[in-house]
């Protein structure tokens, strides 16, 4: 049990596959080493800060294919309608291609 269940469902899909969902074929966009440095609802919205592993990660799919991930994780939650995401406070540094 948590207080806290949208960062944990995050924390979760940083964490990465298990050896099992590997095997099973289930893949993942987000690179190693993602950290969630604060996660913040207010209003319906998630505002969600990472560190740098977001950054320069890639092309615009991966991109696009992580930005859903970690959207779609956030969003599952009734009290989140939207999902702004930032790496050190700053949106224009997150997720470029």
């Amino acid at each position: 049990k948590t207080l806290t269940p949208a960062r944990a469902s995050l924390e979760e899909l940083l964490r990465g596959l298990t050896e099992e969902e590997a095997a099973d074929g289930y893949s993942t966009s987000l690179p190693r080493g993602v950290q969630v440095r604060s996660l913040v609802v207010r209003n319906g919205v998630a505002y969600a800060d990472f560190n740098e592993a977001l950054q320069n990660i890639g092309g615009s799919c991966r991109v696009t294919a992580i930005r859903a991930q970690i959207t779609e994780t956030l969003k599952q939650f009734p009290t989140i309608r939207d999902v702004v995401i930032s790496v050190y406070g700053n949106v224009d540094e997150a997720l470029q291609p």
